[in-house]
């Protein structure tokens, strides 16, 4: 016995697939965002595992609908409605899996297989559904063929939504529509198959009694249903994405505030420790030089003692006041503050810093100066705690119409797809240079691998340096 398709419920079901694979990829996007709040985070799951499993159960029943048998055909309510249970199964283990920080080879492949398991549960439980008799045979290699397409897109979607589950609909639409296409094609690829592997003997009869299905009118209903629900589910998470970005711009502003305050209450105290601090110091140490040719010799060495702790504070205000505003920063410029802070990093760590710098490159404006210099300072600050390094080099120069600024080693390096660990000793210097890269515009860039050492890249447009 041979069917075939309304053509128009074939399209409702493709278009039902590829809407369901985009509202996955951008759910995957809110789960990950909900990482920090676990009543968050299972709320996003609970809710994407049924919106997406509803969304390909929906599918597949549009498609089942779509055939049309010589015969009346019916189907087994509880049956076709449990179908849907693998699906929603398998959505929600799959936004689990690509929530994770890591998704490596052999867990993605892990993955895609039991989730693909899912998808053809679900579809062949739904097939059971229409209790035929003679049962429903299926053409073996075309069978085979199905499973592998359902695996092979579910490894698809999960490598697409991993890779895309930091964008949100706002940032990365585009990517994620042409990922939907592809993903829903998957789908409905690995039903239709499915559908071909199907032999309906000649004297086929469904044993279910007769319902009196209008397919059309029910696949049009459910379909529409299926629509509604996913766009209501991705406006849902679209205005949740658009809440946060407002927080977070809100969080920026707030930071690059308290960045430029910190700033200018630094250059403040460095001025206020050279005029008053540091000259009122000298003016002590040379009034104990004075005294000492006046007073006799025993207490002349009470004096020099006096007079080097004199020398000592004063070095220590100097000290202070070098990282508060490095020297040579005002008068020389940019690249001569890094090298003197390359030279003090060497004579402190014994680590071997080299610094490249383009004297060519225009001054840029104070705040600027500030940010990259900062940002540099805790880099090598890192590398003296964390990086057991034996090798620096700095690069500064001018890379067409950008500004960049390079600091590497060649030390022991991180997994940079972990989460770094954050107390109040260690954990927050990354975070502290991209607030300051943030607050002038600008990109940093932190790349490491275990055993291969770390780069950190400050890179900000001509148009914002000056």
């Amino acid at each position: 016995m041979t069917g075939s398709y309304d053509y128009w419920l074939v399209l409702l079901s493709v278009i039902v697939a590829i809407i369901a694979s985009y509202v996955a990829l951008d759910l995957a996007s809110r789960v990950a965002a909900s990482h920090r709040s676990r009543t968050g985070r299972c709320l996003w799951l609970a809710g994407g595992a049924w919106s997406m499993g509803t969304g390909i159960w929906s599918m597949h029943f549009i498609g089942m609908l779509a055939l049309r048998l010589p015969v009346p055909a019916s189907y087994d309510i509880p049956l076709t409605l449990l179908s849907g249970v693998p699906a929603v199964l398998a959505s929600g283990f799959a936004l689990f899996v690509v929530s994770r920080s890591t998704l490596g080879i052999a867990r993605l492949l892990c993955a895609g297989l039991l989730m693909g398991i899912g998808i053809v549960s679900m579809h062949y439980m739904g097939m059971e559904a229409m209790r035929m008799e003679p049962p429903i045979r299926y053409v073996p290699s075309l069978a085979a063929l199905s499973v592998v397409i359902a695996v092979a897109a579910s490894v698809m979607a999960l490598w697409s939504a991993f890779r895309l589950r930091m964008e949100t609909i706002w940032t990365a639409f585009w990517k994620k529509a042409g990922s939907a296409v592809v993903m829903g094609s998957g789908i409905c690829g690995m039903h239709y198959t499915a559908m071909a592997a199907a032999r309906f003997a000649p004297d086929s009869v469904c044993t279910v009694s007769a319902q009196n299905i209008d397919p059309v009118g029910l696949a049009g209903a459910l379909g529409g249903f299926t629509l509604l629900f996913l766009m209501a589910t991705l406006l849902i998470s679209a205005y949740d994405a658009y809440r946060a970005a407002a927080a977070s711009a809100q969080v920026g502003d707030l930071s690059q505030r308290l960045v430029r305050i910190q700033d200018d209450e630094r250059r403040s105290l460095a001025a206020e420790l050279h005029d008053i601090v540091g000259q009122n110091l000298s003016a002590v140490n040379a009034e104990l030089a004075l005294l000492k040719s006046q007073v006799p010799p025993s207490l002349s060495r009470k004096l020099d003692a006096a007079s080097a702790l004199v020398r000592q504070s004063v070095d220590a205000v100097r000290n202070v006041m070098t990282q508060l505003r490095p020297p040579g920063l005002d008068e020389l410029g940019l690249p001569a503050a890094l090298r003197w802070h390359a030279s003090r990093f060497e004579s402190r760590s014994g680590i071997k810093v080299n610094v490249t710098a383009d004297e060519t490159v225009p001054r840029p404006s104070q705040k600027v100066e500030d940010a990259l210099l900062r940002i540099y300072i805790e880099a090598l600050s890192n590398i003296a705690k964390h990086a057991a390094a034996g090798k620096v080099e700095v690069n500064f120069e001018a890379a067409g119409e950008h500004i960049v600024m390079s600091i590497a080693d060649n030390g022991r390096g991180f997994d940079t797809t972990q989460p770094l660990r954050r107390d109040e000793n260690s954990g927050w210097g990354t975070v502290i240079m991209e607030e300051r890269a943030r607050a002038v515009g600008a990109e940093l860039q932190v790349r490491s691998t275990p055993g291969g050492g770390t780069r950190v890249e400050f890179t900000l447009s001509r148009r914002k340096w000056s």
